[in-house]
């Protein structure tokens, strides 16, 4: 039996629909139906009624709720007094972060000046954005950090977790320029003008979808011709400097390549997307460091200056 299967029961109890309950637990429903079922395997009893829609608890899975409940709770509670007792509250915050947020964010706002007055200790884990969540939600990791946009994908919404803003970036469409400076394509083109596109490949989702979003927006469909295609916004990006194609690319990835002249913003605000920077914790008690990090950071965000993020933002940085 496995904590995760416990997690997986309580989240169909609370949503009552399987793929609602597999895209909070960001596993395929496939995938989570068998963990389910593995679950009822190990108990010895159906806990879901699959006939109904919503599906329903049966007589067993309405006894074992509680007590499935209390399993979870006591289970991160124990974790955390070991560690306590073991000395692990004086051990590094374990951050897990798209590569973007990691390479380009993180550095700075750790640094910045209200976060830096904590005496730290910390490691990043930098991964695609379903490896993240799944590593924040297997208690892998201490904090996730993701962009999150009201429009996207849901990120964490029906699970036990809790969430800060901790910055802003935006998601804009750039291309190479020339040598005086110009953009190499447009988007304002006769639509039969294939435009080279430089793509997120499918294990990048969240950037992925955003951009897909942008397009649904545009006043007629873009004609755009898959080159390349990266898990990485920094991959893209170069190949973006290359003159390859277009690419649509958080701007604290750009911002620099933008000031040199490298690249140059195309398609105007249309074509762009604010993004929240969050941070994510599982909820409930966790370490001494953690916990405290967590209450300074929930200070910080009640203070007027920082009500749509903290100073390291992406004009910040």
């Amino acid at each position: 039996m496995e904590l995760q299967w416990l997690e997986d029961f309580l989240e169909i109890a609370a949503t009552r629909n399987f793929s609602t309950a597999a895209t909070a637990r960001n596993i395929s429903q496939p995938a989570f139906s068998r963990r389910i079922k593995s679950l009822e395997n190990w108990i010895g009893a159906d806990l879901i009624d699959r006939s109904t829609y919503p599906v329903q608890l049966t007589r067993a899975g309405t006894m074992f709720l509680p007590g499935c409940q209390r399993l979870v709770r006591e289970a991160y509670r124990l974790r955390t007094d070991c560690r306590n007792v073991a000395g692990e509250s004086s051990a590094m915050l374990t951050f897990t972060s798209l590569h973007t947020l990691a390479m380009y964010f993180f550095p700075k706002w750790i640094g910045s000046p209200l976060i830096s007055r904590m005496p730290l200790r910390t490691s990043m884990h930098a991964a695609d954005f379903l490896e993240s969540i799944d590593h924040l939600c297997s208690g892998q990791c201490d904090f996730a950090i993701t962009y999150v946009h009201p429009d996207g994908p849901p990120v964490l919404e029906g699970g036990p977790f809790e969430s800060l803003q901790i910055g802003k970036d935006r998601l804009i469409l750039v291309s190479g320029t020339d040598d005086n400076g110009r953009p190499l394509f447009d988007i304002d083109v006769p639509e039969t003008t294939e435009i080279p596109y430089l793509a997120y490949s499918w294990s990048d989702g969240y950037i992925g979808k955003l951009a897909t979003l942008i397009q649904s927006r545009w006043r007629r469909p873009l004609n755009l011709s898959t080159v390349y295609q990266s898990g990485l916004a920094d991959g893209l990006k170069h190949m973006a400097v290359a003159g390859r194609g277009v690419a649509w690319l958080p701007q604290i990835c750009v911002a620099e390549a933008m000031r040199q002249g490298r690249l140059a913003q195309i398609g105007g605000q249309q074509m762009s997307l604010e993004m929240e920077i969050r941070i994510f914790r599982r909820a409930g008690p966790g370490s001494h460091d953690s916990d405290a990090l967590w209450q300074h950071l929930k200070q910080c965000a009640a203070l007027p200056q920082y009500k749509s993020g903290f100073e390291a933002t992406t004009d910040a940085a």
